[in-house]
């Protein structure tokens, strides 16, 4: 497997043939790849050349190591457009996914009544989930409601219900467009516990403002969403 006469470094030539194997699917995402000794013994190289390759691996984000488990290969990020409406809810059917729900709360916030036109005595209702794919959470979302337009939302399962279907299906609220803000931020301690996360990872942090067919703004979320397991894209055209 080695091609020692051709002066390329033994380190990337398995970093080449390891990353061979991930693309093409031999090893799958969530599993894991050989450990050293064994690539030691296929390669027929010294336990630093196999590291120096598995760090390679590693800084590409192709493979995680976990201390005492071994390496495993990273699921690869989900894409998100920009220019698509995007619901965890209704989306991603072909994955294993699922939502815990922290808890609901009538509360009043400043920020979130300016975003949806209410006065300043106006409740919310404040839906807060975590969304997880394949076990692992990815998002922590916070869905802010006018209380008048959905009272009894906490009734149902909004573990397993998408709050848009909610609207839509329930209470009659027929959504039309969104509007979006792109940020990033770091974790602070409360975010990182939740997504399981060293403190101060660099996350997405996206605000979201749902209008209905009389543009009348009917949600507000705020969703913070690890960078490392999801990307966002712009199609760009010319014409």
């Amino acid at each position: 497997m080695i091609q020692k006469d051709n002066g390329f470094p033994y380190y990337l030539q398995i970093y080449q043939e390891i990353r061979e194997r991930i693309l093409t699917k031999v090893y799958l995402p969530n599993h894991l790849i050989p450990s050293e000794n064994d690539l030691v013994k296929e390669f027929g190289v010294t336990r630093a050349t196999v590291r120096n390759a598995i760090k390679k691996l590693q800084s590409e984000g192709l493979i995680l190591t976990e201390k005492g488990k071994g390496s495993y290969v990273n699921q690869p990020k989900i894409e998100q457009s920009l220019f698509r409406f995007y619901s965890f809810g209704r989306d991603h059917s072909e994955l294993n996914k699922n939502s815990v729900l922290l808890g609901i709360k009538d509360e009043q916030n400043a920020e979130v009544q300016k975003a949806l036109n209410l006065s300043d005595n106006q409740k919310v209702k404040r839906i807060t989930r975590i969304r997880s794919l394949n076990h692992l959470p990815v998002i922590i979302e916070n869905s802010y409601i006018p209380s008048d337009i959905a009272p009894d939302i906490e009734a149902y399962d909004l573990e397993s219900l998408s709050i848009y279907d909610l609207l839509e299906n329930t209470y009659g609220c027929c959504i039309s467009r969104a509007k979006e803000f792109l940020d990033t931020c770091v974790t602070d301690r409360y975010y990182s516990e939740l997504l399981e996360v060293d403190e101060g990872m660099p996350v997405f942090l996206i605000k979201r403002i749902t209008y209905d067919l009389k543009d009348i703004p009917i949600e507000f979320r705020e969703s913070v969403i690890r960078s490392d397991k999801f990307t966002f894209s712009v199609d760009l055209k010319l014409r």
